[in-house]
């Protein structure tokens, strides 16, 4: 039988994105977790995890061991939380607003989860990119990209990730690679956006910023979609490094203007100051910062 400890060490990895942020997540030292993964793999006879000197990645196998891993993990702490009573409280209806750019099954996955975990929530979520009223449409929480301006909410902020610009081999050898932002404005891109969105990226960050425009080839609102077509050569995509962590890794996608790095965009989680003392507010924003990145690359491996 596999080593709980180890499979709970190896769950925190994933979840964290790396053996230095799971020790200090855990309170536990790195070698310590690396040896208890090392000795589960043995174990197992398989290998979970991809490691190189800066990142480590799942591999299939390991993708789907990480999902009993994780559910365990949950199970164990919703046991743990019945003891002590401390989610006895957290219940009712709580209806949450979501870009359409998110990914609906990762989404998805994170609500089945969190429902396990405290099993008296109630959730209605819904995908829209309408700047939805908290108070006069009756949502509980707003996930919005920010930065955010109105003084009468309250806003989380959740996760950031980084922007890039990526492109397929195919595209590349076709069409050439851009050398600065100006070139782009020769080249085919993949909107992701509404149909308000404009053909702009904004690259660069701090002082070093221009806005660059392209020939948008299709635009669309899921930023899977717009991966797809990147990778089957319809043009160039901005997307964040952890949505095409694995075609990156593979060459299925290559980076584009990376002496050109973007402002990371921050995603936040944002509720109406009259409910900021809402248990089952703050469980919700806290597990999705929590969850949503294991979520999220966990999505990446299986498709």
């Amino acid at each position: 039988m596999p080593d709980l400890n180890g499979m709970m060490l190896f769950a925190a990895v994933v979840r964290a994105k790396g053996f230095s942020q799971a020790a200090r997540e855990v309170g536990q030292p790195k070698s310590t977790i690396s040896r208890k993964v090392a000795q589960l793999e043995e174990q197992l006879g398989v290998r979970l995890l991809q490691r190189d000197t800066r990142n480590i990645s799942l591999t299939q196998v390991g993708a789907l061991f990480f999902q009993h891993c994780d559910s365990i993990s949950q199970e164990i702490e919703a046991a743990k939380a019945t003891i002590e009573n401390t989610h006895s409280d957290i219940s009712g209806a709580l209806r949450v607003a979501i870009p359409v750019s998110f990914s609906q099954d990762v989404i998805g996955s994170l609500c089945s989860n969190f429902m396990r975990l405290y099993p008296n929530i109630e959730l209605d979520v819904q995908f829209t990119d309408n700047d939805v009223g908290l108070v006069g449409e009756g949502y509980d929480i707003a996930i919005k990209y920010g930065p955010l301006q109105s003084s009468d909410l309250v806003a989380k902020l959740l996760f950031e990730r980084q922007p890039i610009l990526v492109a397929s081999p195919s595209y590349i050898k076709n069409h050439g690679t851009p050398a600065t932002p100006h070139e782009l404005a020769q080249h085919k891109g993949i909107l992701l956006g509404t149909t308000l969105s404009a053909p702009i990226w904004p690259l660069g960050k701090g002082n070093r910023k221009t806005m660059a425009t392209f020939n948008r080839k299709v635009r669309v609102n899921s930023a899977s979609m717009v991966k797809r077509l990147a990778i089957d050569a319809y043009g160039i995509a901005m997307l964040s490094n952890t949505s095409c962590k694995q075609e990156l890794a593979s060459g299925a996608l290559v980076p584009i203007l990376q002496e050109w790095p973007m402002e990371p965009f921050k995603v936040y989680g944002v509720y109406s100051s009259r409910r900021q003392l809402a248990t089952n507010i703050s469980a919700f924003l806290e597990f999705f910062a929590k969850r949503y990145g294991s979520q999220e690359s966990l999505q990446s491996m299986m498709n």
